[in-house]
């Protein structure tokens, strides 16, 4: 950061007094101009912040390539024919931490639209991002201004807009690849999952996103958790494919309240622990007979216990701890705001010890992902989806190449912790969901996350974390140009696979424009095209055989999306119970493999069973414009199981049906026609012609 001697003499005259006469002599220059696709827009903006909270304004006209009746025409399998994505990107040379600039824009009629990057200082990066999903054919207001309103110092900037555009409609859809698993998808019966009064008190309504699952190997047991339910599934392989059969076994302590639940199964032992956060701590259980019967937990958290977003694992102990009272360490983990901890489980899961800490707010963001242990010595792991700088999204600005996903290690038992990025990965701009890590047989660890421009991304990571190579793309296939919930789990050390949520819609999937209700309160449920992220959602999952030297991708739901509209992590994205609510995912999903190496996806889908349709709508199946939040949003408890191809154990490679093959069609190529005989030769004579 450079010294700007105009900058410091604005300030001054600031200071003395000349704030309002500063403000009306500069203004951005010019002051208003036109972006379309291939021709960017190009301004300055006058020293915006101070201590007057100075601003500065520019009128930016989108002109899109064709009408938008035309460019925004709905479409049943992409949501809308094009895609377009507004960027801005705003540059300045800062002196002092609290030049933190920010974007916003408002439409012809003054309504905010958009999101923009910000923070409360600026830690050297002097950038921000401003995304405008599906602009309209419009005049926008943009404005320069800084994050805190009041800063020491007023900051002149440059801003370069762009427009990109995306014709979803002739993206073609890739079949199955060659040697990729087939999976069957089973939807849990909601008739199994009766309301239940405590739903409405704590929760105001049915709830069945962040799903956990896991499975008994010793019995071969699924266990599934959503809500308050917690449900057994029995596999028959009498049939091909597999089916399941689902019943309830929900513990009473376990079916009363909750924040967050989390469900996980020891691998090695076959217990199941479920968990039901009610901030002060949590509601605890386990089992050893699959939900027969269930132990309530005498302490089911850490001290001092996390208000938000628990997680269990469990593993072997780490050297030189070996089991008494039960055979295996059991984890609980937390956050705390400022910080989130971890405590050991020496019996079971029934109490837990003293938490400690594994990162401040220093360090990475609050919230993370699941636990897991390594199978083979018991290091600990924990993800996170934004470490490398003071608490990312909040205090420093996801614009800036210091924010990256990242994970604590522990090699003794989450006594200490250590902290690692992903150097060649950029946290999402406008928040998004927990990255996720799976760890192979000999202690290989694999680290899926959606990267800062959609991309699902993996990287395979050494030596206790120490040592990641470089990350891996494994979307392109089929377009994906967004991510949501990865999660990632492994089997031999060489095998893992990478599940997430992908959708074709390039921009900020944290954006929405529906307007419920008219100004009279009639329910209208109208949902324009413009302003708004209204692509669908599909199911995907990755596979490596080989140790992450090549992924292969393929579509878990391919007959239909499970999500139309933004997934909610952000407050663009609506939230309301009852009316507009694209968090009917809420935050993760999560995936397992049986005894035999099989991959189980769990996801909540947003696209059926469709209770509605809500008024002036189709069913999601159909209408492109049936968003999966509008009343009655929709919450499918749902699992992806692999029914044929090679697992995740390759000594089971021969139990393993082969998958059919699925050619994939080619456009034909226009050829001349080839005579019979050349006039000026005789016939060629037919192969092994000897007369």
């Amino acid at each position: 950061m450079g010294f700007d001697r105009r900058r410091w003499l604005l300030a001054l005259v600031c200071v003395l007094g000349g704030a309002l006469a500063v403000s009306n002599a500069l203004a951005a220059a010019p002051a208003h101009g036109t972006v379309a696709k291939g021709h960017p827009a190009t301004w300055k903006f006058a020293a915006a912040g101070g201590p007057s909270g100075a601003t500065d304004s520019y009128k930016l006209t989108v002109k899109l390539p064709m009408a938008m009746s035309k460019l925004y025409a709905t479409n049943v399998r992409t949501g809308t024919d094009y895609a377009a994505v507004l960027t801005i990107r705003l540059r300045w040379s800062g002196t002092s931490p609290d030049d933190a600039l920010s974007l916003t824009a408002k439409d012809k009629n003054g309504k905010s639209v958009g999101n923009s990057t910000g923070a409360a200082t600026n830690q050297g990066g002097d950038a921000a991002l401003f995304t405008l999903e599906n602009p309209a054919n419009e005049t926008y207001t943009i404005t320069a201004e800084n994050f805190d309103g009041n800063s020491s110092m007023a900051v002149p900037s440059k801003a370069v807009a762009t427009l990109k555009v995306t014709n979803l409609a002739a993206l073609g859809e890739p079949s199955r690849p060659r040697n990729a698993p087939g999976f069957t998808l089973s939807h849990i019966p909601l008739k199994l999952m009766p309301p239940l009064p405590e739903e409405k008190a704590a929760l105001d309504g049915r709830a069945f996103g962040e799903p956990s699952i896991g499975v008994d190997r010793q019995t071969g047991a699924v266990m599934y958790q959503a809500g308050l339910y917690t449900m057994r599934g029995k596999v028959n392989h009498r049939h091909h494919p597999a089916t399941i059969t689902w019943k309830n076994v929900s513990a009473t302590i376990t079916h009363q309240a909750s924040e967050d639940a989390i469900l996980f199964i020891d691998p090695r032992t076959g217990r199941t622990f479920v968990s039901q956060l009610i901030l002060a701590c949590s509601l605890g259980a386990y089992s050893d007979n699959d939900g027969a019967s269930w132990v309530p937990a005498a302490k089911p958290c850490q001290t001092p216990a996390g208000p938000d977003h628990e997680t269990i694992g469990g593993g072997p102990f780490a050297p030189p701890l070996t089991g008494t009272a039960y055979p295996d360490a059991v984890y609980y983990c937390s956050q705390s705001i400022a910080f989130a901890s971890c405590a050991l489980s020496v019996d079971g899961g029934n109490t837990y010890g003293t938490g400690a800490p594994m990162w401040t707010s220093a360090q990475c963001f609050g919230l993370h992902g699941h636990v897991k242990v390594a199978p083979n010595d018991g290091t600990v792991y924990v993800p996170n989806k934004a470490c490398g700088a003071p608490e990312c999204l909040i205090t420093t600005s996801t614009a800036t190449a210091d924010c990256h996903p990242g994970f604590a290690v522990s090699t003794n038992d989450a006594q200490t912790w250590s902290i690692h990025v992903i150097k060649d990965g950029h946290t999402r701009y406008y928040d998004t969901g927990d990255p996720s890590i799976g760890i192979g047989a000999k202690g290989t660890m694999y680290f899926g996350y959606n990267n800062a421009n959609g991309a699902p991304m993996i990287a395979v990571c050494k030596d206790h974390g120490s040592r990641c190579g470089p990350s891996i793309n494994v979307g392109k296939r089929f377009h994906i140009e967004n991510t949501e919930m990865p999660s990632v789990v492994a089997g031999d050390d060489n095998r893992a696979a990478f599940a997430f949520l992908g959708s074709t819609t390039p921009g900020d999937d944290q954006q929405s424009n529906v307007t419920v209700t008219n100004s009279s309160g009639k329910v209208v449920n109208k949902v324009l095209p413009y302003d708004n992220f209204m692509g669908t959602w599909h199911l995907y999952v990755a596979v490596t055989y080989d140790g992450g030297k090549h992924w292969t991708t393929s579509d878990a739901t391919p007959k239909a999306p499970i999500q139309r509209g933004c997934i909610e992590f952000a407050a663009s994205c609506p939230s309301t119970r009852a009316s507009d609510d694209q968090r009917n995912l809420l935050d993760f999903n999560d995936i397992t493999i049986d005894g035999q190496g099989r991959i189980l996806a769990a996801y909540t889908d947003g696209c059926q069973p469709d209770l509605g349709p809500p008024k002036h709508h189709g069913t999601c199946l159909n209408d492109p414009t049936r968003l999966s939040g509008l009343n009655p949003e929709i919450q499918g408890p749902a699992v992806a199981r692999q029914s044929c191809g090679r697992g995740l154990y390759a000594k089971y490679d021969r139990l393993m049906k082969a998958c059919p093959r699925h050619r994939t069609r080619k456009p034909r190529k226009h050829r001349k026609p080839r005579h019979k005989h050349r006039p000026s030769r005789p016939p060629r004579k037919p192969r092994g012609f000897t007369g």
